[in-house]
């Protein structure tokens, strides 16, 4: 007996005939849940009801017959084996019943066949039913495949051990019309744009490939893809053909080398700013130094020429060093709200003056007011660079352009110009324009970079451009070039626009350093910086305590710290740092003031957590005036805020 009883639907309308089908079942050892039917109605009935695992039917009925029964059972049950069992039945009838879809046919005469014939049709059906899963499974899988074969961005194509083609999406069409090329089945890899010989040989030896490919393009500004080959292996590992696959790396590739340059910009920057503070401090004491020697030597003395050269000589370095710190956006901005176009107009003389009469100098102004919020003096600087750069672009004469204007940065300029890194926004815009050589495009990808210039030895710095980029950048806006060799250059400088009004500031006469009586604690590990510092302050009637590192500067404290009334210390020095020292005497006496000095700025001291932000500082090279200026406003609010205490 089977573990589980079929269910078996008989059409039969004599009764003894079912009784024998019955028993030849089970001789068979078939268990089996019988029912018996013999009218149409009761068939179809037994059919949604009854649900069978198998059809038995007479051919011939009363009222019905075995191939209308069968018409029914597809409909209802399409996978219920259905076998005709009838007294008589010629073979054409037979061949009609099988092809109408009848499982088996047997005669009455030979029912003993018919257990046999029942569990082979089962079987059948089992094996009919579990290969049109599989064709179904497998159907998914290649419409699955299909799909992601079509959906892909990427192209793709299937190359037999030939080398031709045997299959492609239309990723791969688009690709190769691209360049002038066509693809079709059938295609061999020598007609393709995207395909290396080379490259598929070595596939075909089993081996996977990666290339770099611009098709068409032979100067290389073209699209650049990325084209693998990958081979197509059968069990063995034997090779039967090659899946090519190309992606256009074209934005990644123009994305990496702005990584890679922003990068570089950023390294030269920090090397810049260590640069800067190391000659800061020996220009502070070149400066000051000077300034005394000259101070202490009559007009009429010969050595008082040879004394403002080196003092004129050392303030050009430190320019220099003022320019490498712009660049690395660590330089001090004093910004305010400021009309453009006044600031522009009002530079022209000087510009005019600057680009010389070979040159024409053209403005269109916006009509609109132009505000952004900027150091004015370092706008003036930008300006002044711009220009200057134009003018050495054209040096047998020409004409160069300044224009101002308002821009939008939206969604639709980023997508137009994915170089361009700005928040979205309102500008302010400044382009100065030239109609000299132009640039190629790897001049064009170092342009901002410091030190670097097609000028002749001698005949530049290579640090205008590269400070007008620290100034714009640190200033939260945009610069970037446009050039063609032979059409000339144009420089855009992008600002955020504000809505405040220009902000107005009055000039007042310079005032000589006023003295002090004062006792101050000077920390510096530079020598040339203290002696400098401390001969200012004596000089202008101070007392002074000299230390040379933070440890020291407590033992002097600990000695003295009741009558000291400031605290002038290096921010970054060996051992114990500035911001180190005001900690512990700030824990000793909680009101002592404290100005910090050093060759780096006061930004770049608070992002290297050198100091608190919106402590007291100067930056080196300072002049002596600007530290007397300091420490009396220091002394004058400490006063104050006792007074009010």
């Amino acid at each position: 007996m089977t573990s589980t009883a079929l269910r078996v639907l008989l059409l039969e309308d004599v009764p003894m005939d079912a009784e024998l089908i019955e028993y030849e079942l089970e001789r068979a050892n078939i268990g089996c849940d019988f029912r018996r039917v013999d009218t149409r109605d009761a068939f179809v009935s037994a059919l949604a009801e009854f649900r069978p695992d198998v059809i038995l039917s007479d051919f011939t009925l009363p009222q019905f017959d075995g191939m209308s029964a069968m018409e029914l059972a597809r409909a209802w049950a399409a996978t219920v084996p259905f076998i005709i069992v009838t007294g008589s039945i010629n073979e054409e009838t037979a061949v009609q019943c099988m092809k109408a879809g009848a499982t088996d046919y047997l005669l009455k005469s030979n029912l003993a066949r018919i257990g046999p014939a029942l569990l082979s049709a089962l079987e059948r059906e089992r094996e009919r039913g579990k290969q049109e899963r599989t064709q179904a499974a497998l159907r998914r899988s290649e419409a699955d495949l299909r799909t992601i074969f079509e959906s892909t961005g990427q192209a793709l194509i299937l190359l037999d051990k030939e080398g031709r083609v045997r299959l492609y999406n239309s990723s791969a069409a688009r690709c190769e019309s691209l360049f002038g090329g066509r693809i079709g089945v059938g295609a061999r890899a020598g007609e393709l744009s995207l395909v290396d010989e080379a490259a598929l040989k070595e596939a075909l030896d089993g081996k996977r490939v990666t290339i770099e490919r611009i098709p068409g393009e032979q100067d290389g500004s073209g699209p650049t893809f990325e084209v693998s080959f990958a081979p197509v292996l059968v069990d063995g590992g034997r090779p039967i053909g090659v899946c090519v696959t190309a992606a256009d790396i074209t934005e990644r590739r123009k994305i990496d080398e702005q990584l890679r340059r922003a990068e570089r910009m950023q390294a030269t920057g920090r090397l810049a700013g260590g640069v800067a503070h190391e000659v800061n401090n020996m220009m502070t004491a070149i400066l000051g130094f000077g300034d005394f020697l000259l101070n202490s030597l009559e007009q009429s003395d010969p050595r008082a020429a040879d004394v403002h050269e080196i003092v004129k000589a050392a303030g050009r370095a430190a320019d220099v060093t003022r320019q490498l710190l712009a660049f690395s956006r660590q330089q001090v901005l004093h910004p305010r709200t400021i009309n453009l176009n006044d600031t522009v107009r009002d530079l022209l003389p000087m510009l005019r003056r600057s680009v010389g009469e070979a040159h024409e100098l053209v403005e269109r102004f916006c009509p609109d007011s132009c505000c952004c919020y900027a150091d004015p003096g370092q706008v003036e600087q930008v300006v002044l660079n711009l220009v200057l750069n134009a003018r050495d672009a054209m040096p047998m004469g020409g004409r160069i352009l300044l224009e101002t204007s308002l821009a939008q940065f939206d969604e639709a300029q980023a997508v137009r110009h994915p170089q361009v890194e700005m928040p979205r926004g309102e500008f302010v815009m400044l382009a100065v324009s030239d109609r000299g050589a132009g640039m190629d495009g790897a001049t064009l990808g170092r342009v901002f970079e410091p030190f670097f210039t097609t000028k002749p030895v001698g005949q530049g710095t290579g640090l205008g451009l590269s400070t007008a980029y620290g100034i714009v950048k640190q200033s939260n806006g945009f610069i970037f070039a446009y050039s063609e060799p032979g059409e000339g250059t144009v420089f855009k400088v992008y600002l955020p626009r504000s809505l405040e009004e220009v902000t107005r500031v009055s000039g007042g006469s310079r005032k000589p350093a006023e003295r002090g009586t004062e006792l101050v604690l000077l920390v510096e590990d530079e020598e040339m910086v203290r002696s400098l510092t401390g001969r200012a302050l004596r000089q202008h009637g101070y007392s002074v305590l000299e230390a040379r590192g933070g440890e020291e500067a407590l033992e002097v404290f600990e000695a003295r710290g009741a009558n000291i009334d400031l605290v002038v210390t290096d921010v970054a020095m060996p051992g114990m740092g500035g911001r180190e020292l005001a900690r512990r005497l700030r824990e000793r006496s909680p009101e002592l003031p404290m100005l910090f000095i050093s060759g780096y700025t006061g930004d770049d001291v608070v992002e290297r957590g050198l100091l608190a932000a919106g402590a007291p500082f100067l930056s080196k090279p300072f002049a002596p005036e600007a530290l007397l200026a300091a420490v009396r406003r220091l002394l004058e609010k400490s006063k104050v805020r006792s007074a009010t205490a």
